[in-house]
């Protein structure tokens, strides 16, 4: 049922983003915003001492504005990689790449910044070290509600 499910929003993208780039955008999209992050950590004692590599980044294209509101339709892509010196940590050594749609608002202007999104993303993993209790690999659809805020106090 749950690869049923993933599959089939990933159908529903697909269709909503050929719907969209197609029919209703006969002009070109407003945006291409990108994201990336990323962290290299070293941990010392506990279990998971070590280093461990995280990051991700995303590409996504801005459609429409909806009416005369701030919240855009954006449609993305993005890869996410997990990486830690222990095996037996599967959880800490996985890549896969993620697509969705999202509706976008920004909450601030300049010199602070902020945007709330809601949507849904596709995430595949496959993990290169084996899962105790399942499989290699994972595909799951996720709903999400996501913020960002950043700034500068002194300005």
């Amino acid at each position: 049922m749950k690869r049923f499910l993933a599959g089939f929003s990933a159908v529903v993208f697909v269709v909503v983003t050929v719907l969209l780039g197609s029919t209703a955008l006969a002009g070109s999209p407003i945006g291409y915003p990108w994201s990336s992050w990323g962290e290299l950590t070293h941990t010392s004692g506990g279990a998971e001492e070590g280093l461990k590599l995280d990051g991700y980044a995303e590409q996504g294209i801005d459609w429409i504005r909806l009416g005369k509101s701030d919240w855009i339709l954006n449609s993305f892509v993005g890869l996410r990689f997990t990486a830690s010196e222990h095996q037996a940590d599967w959880w800490n050594n996985k890549y896969g790449p993620w697509l969705g749609l999202k509706l976008k608002h920004p909450l601030l202007s300049s010199p602070n910044w902020g945007e709330v999104s809601v949507g849904v993303r596709i995430e595949y993993y496959d993990y290169f070290t084996n899962r105790p209790n399942g499989p290699d690999d994972e595909l799951r659809t996720v709903g999400f509600f996501q913020w960002s805020f950043g700034g500068d106090w002194k300005k």
